[in-house]
């Protein structure tokens, strides 16, 4: 199920990788932020997904959580189209 709106996926700023064993996504963010599914709570699954678009900010650079309002920080640059 895709989520709707902007997603960390579309911005510049992060990378995804698939295991091809898994079939699963982990995501980065070179701004640092922690990357992860909010719908999962435990650790270390919560960090992949199915699809790119599933994983949302959690935590800021600092650590901290990160209370978010929407899909995508602050600092979201989008990927220019191809």
């Amino acid at each position: 199920m895709a989520m709707a709106g902007l997603h960390c996926s579309d911005c510049v700023f992060a990378e995804f990788s698939l295991n091809e064993r898994t079939g699963m996504y982990q995501g980065t963010c070179s701004r640092g932020f922690t990357l992860a599914d909010p719908r999962v709570h435990h650790e270390p699954e919560m960090y992949f997904v199915v699809r790119e678009d599933g994983l949302v900010p959690v935590r800021d650079p600092f650590g901290r959580e990160y209370l978010r309002t929407k899909n995508i920080c602050d600092r979201f640059q989008p990927r220019k189209k191809e």
